[in-house]
């Protein structure tokens, strides 16, 4: 396969003592069957989210159960279940998790696992509300508690589940992507403005608005040079009319939206907002408001 082109680049791999890596599986041949465990790069440090980590405690034993339900998935018996569970102790020790959170957390993973959810069909359903909160430390603590205790004495046939997120993340506090530029936005609501008389004109454009300023002005997009085949348009008809000189800066941006059909009903509402003399019509779709 690699003969086939340059650029194809496929690598092998064969089995040693009767081991074989495969993605985060360990598969061993043991006779005419496999076995199978989990497979860590030479390179694992074992470095998780440290249990002093200003977070809430919900996301760090979300991390053992998934370590948990990871291990458990890809191990064949429980001789490598067990032998998993202790090296994962063994790894969040050292990620300063302690012991009764990590024991806590395993015994409730192999409950649901060998026993089950059991589901009372006797009790009726209960009126369920989700709450966000912004995770303080102990005051989201305290805050739970307080809203807990209301639901309780007001409403204690309904349940309440309480969520915590994290207020300060790395995307918060730096740009991981670069910002669009302007001319390369799309879906948005655009006003012309006239140079010579002031007459407006209001459109949209689902492609990148440089595109359509562009048509209307009958330049390139690419190269900024007039093109000889200018595409009809109410701007480019009333620029020959009125022999205005217009720029990109004879634009600006009213709105966006990515959907096409909320950018038809807000070109509806600036037409109607602004009534551009240079519009045919007085409205994309009907409003039924006006």
């Amino acid at each position: 396969m690699n003969s086939c082109h340059p650029n194809m680049k496929f690598t092998s791999e064969l089995e040693e003592e009767n081991v074989l890596p495969f993605l985060d599986v360990k598969v061993i041949r043991s006779g005419d069957s496999f076995i199978t465990s989990v497979y860590r790069k030479p390179t694992f440090s074992g470095v998780y989210t440290n249990f002093n980590s200003f977070l809430p405690d919900i996301y760090k034993t979300g991390l053992v159960r998934t370590l948990l339900f990871r291990l458990f998935t890809i191990c064949s018996d429980w001789n490598l279940v067990h032998r998993e569970i202790e090296h994962l102790k063994s790894v969040m020790r050292r990620n300063a998790y302690p012991d009764r959170l990590i024991n806590g957390v395993v015994k409730s993973f192999l409950q649901g696992v060998i026993v089950g959810k059991e589901t009372d069909t006797t009790v009726e359903d209960k009126e369920n509300f989700n709450l966000f909160l912004p995770y303080l430390g102990t005051l989201t603590k305290q805050t739970e508690h307080s809203i807990r205790k209301i639901f309780k004495q007001h409403l204690p046939t309904a349940k309440v589940r309480l969520i915590t997120k994290a207020t300060v993340r790395l995307s918060s506090l730096f740009c991981f992507k670069d910002k669009v530029p302007q001319y390369l936005k799309s879906g948005v609501i655009y006003k012309f403005t006239c140079g010579t008389c002031n007459g407006t004109y209001i459109g949209k454009s689902k492609r990148h608005q440089k595109t359509r300023f562009c048509e209307h002005l009958g330049i390139s997009a690419l190269t900024g040079k007039p093109i000889k085949s200018v595409m009809p348009s109410a701007v480019s008809d009333h620029r020959k009319v009125c022999h205005s000189e217009a720029s990109m800066e004879s634009f600006s941006i009213l709105g966006g939206d990515s959907n096409n059909w909320h950018l038809l009903i807000k070109e509806s509402l600036f037409i109607q907002k602004f009534k551009p003399v240079l519009n045919a019509n007085i409205q994309s779709v009907p409003l039924k408001l006006f």
